[in-house]
Order: C-alpha cells, then structure tokens, then sequence
C-alpha cells in the first residue's frame, strides 16, 4: 500500500487556479516559539545533513543527473531550516547566517544546469559559515516554494517513521529527533502558503492543517529525545491523520486515487 502522506501533502501543492469572488486570507496564526516545534540542535544536524546530500547531488556531472530533482527539495527544504534558526528564539551557531543561507539556497533550487548547480552548492556552503548577517530582518513569510517542499516530505516522513520506532534509541532517538524538526519547521512555513494551495479560499482550515502537521512532529520530536516509543509511536500517528484531514479538504480526488491503487 502507498504511502498516504505523501499523496496528501504533495497533493494540495499543485499550483491554485484563484476563484472569482474568493475571500482574501486572514493572515496566518502567531508562531510560537520556534524552540516548541523545532529545537534549535535538531535543526543543526540538518543543515549538516542537507549540505552533504547537496554535496553528493553535484559530486560529479552523472550524479546530478541522477539526483538533479533532488537539488530542488533539498534546497527549499534548507530555506525552511534557516528561517526557522534565524527566527529562532535560542542563539545558535546559524542564527547571523541564516539570510545569506536562504538566499544562496533559493539560487540553487533555480539552477538549471550542472555547472550552475556546483556553484550554487558551494555558495550554500559559504553562506553556512557567514557570520555578520542580521537575522532581525527575518520573518515568518513565504520564501520557499510549497510544491517543492511537499515533494521533499514523503523522503523525511518515511526516515522519520523508521528512525522514531527507536529500536536503537541512542541511534534512531538524534535522527528521528532531527527529521521530526525538519518537519515541524515545513508545517511552520507551510502557513504562509494558503495562496498556492488547490483552494486558497479555505485558508483558515489550511492553516488548521499545517498547525497540526507542525504540532505533531513537535511531539515525535519530544518523544525521540526520551527515548519513549509509546509516545513516538501515538506522535506518528498524529501526523498521519494531520496529513488525512488536510487531504479531504484540499485533494480529495487523490485520496480516492490512492484507494484505487492500494486495492489492485
């Protein structure tokens, strides 16, 4: 059977057609404290993470074609984790870098060929090291590209659902810790992508939904750093129907679709 949430998250990614007489958005929900949903360590690991598979992707020119589409998610997926540490309510060795990081990573996701995808990737990697950005000129706002990031979820959720069963906790509970950030910080910034979904005009339940994917990953996060596999184990569970309550209302056509398939 397929995996549910990645049809449903990359479902209401499909670009929106505006429909005459929809209502303009209220604007998004007040973000809480980053440390609540993505604690700043966590989301560390993951530039070191994504750094080393944007550096595999443009290794060689048949690498890049062989993960030429993978450049695109991992970069938007990067943009989210430097917004989320340059907004972040804890000091952390990526705060002042976090400007150049989102802008060196939204040049890479528009590269279109090698050579400008290996000098995109090494200005990713400067921008990591900066060290005189201002961050106090972030914030929460649209800067990746949703359809992208939801491509990028289905990798990290099935990472995240191996890792957080903690067979190993002192292996699994870092990386089910850090995968469980990385997706708490797409449901944060996802908030700010009503506008690109299937139906802009139900913007208060979009909200709804990226609230409760962010809130659920917050509890895979919180149950990895105790090792406790019950608490994991339910915290899957909430993202999961997160992700089925989001794909009834955005793109229930590919719900059925789904069905279809898991029943041949």
């Amino acid at each position: 059977m397929k995996s549910m949430s990645w049809i449903i998250l990359l479902a209401v990614a499909v670009p929106s057609v505006l429909v005459d007489g929809a209502r303009a958005a209220e604007a998004p929900p007040k973000a809480p404290p980053t440390s609540q949903f993505a604690p700043a360590e966590d989301l560390a690991t993951q530039v070191d993470y994504y750094l080393k598979r944007l550096d595999q992707a443009v290794a060689t020119e048949e690498d890049y074609k062989d993960f030429v589409e993978r450049i695109g998610k991992d970069s938007n997926t990067l943009i989210v984790i430097a917004l989320t540490l340059g907004l972040h309510d804890t000091d952390n060795a990526y705060k002042a870098a976090a400007p150049a990081m989102i802008e060196a990573s939204r040049q890479l996701a528009a590269t279109k060929d090698y050579a400008a995808a290996k000098a995109g990737v090494e200005a990713v990697k400067k921008a990591v090291g900066s060290k005189t950005g201002d961050s106090s000129t972030l914030k929460w706002e649209k800067k990746a590209d949703l359809k992208q990031l939801m491509l990028a979820v289905p990798g990290i959720n099935t990472q995240l659902k191996r890792n957080a069963k903690l067979r190993r906790p002192k292996r699994d509970g870092p990386k089910a810790a850090g995968r469980a950030a990385a997706i708490g910080a797409i449901g944060q910034a996802s908030l700010y992508h009503s506008a690109d979904t299937t139906k802009p005009e139900l913007a208060d339940q979009w909200y709804k939904y990226c609230e409760e994917m962010r809130d659920a990953a917050a509890e895979v996060n919180a149950a990895a750093h105790k090792g406790d596999k019950k608490a994991a184990r339910a915290a899957i569970q909430k993202l999961t129907e997160s992700c089925d309550h989001c794909h009834d209302v955005f793109a229930p056509e590919a719900k059925e679709k789904a069905q279809a398939e898991s029943d041949d």
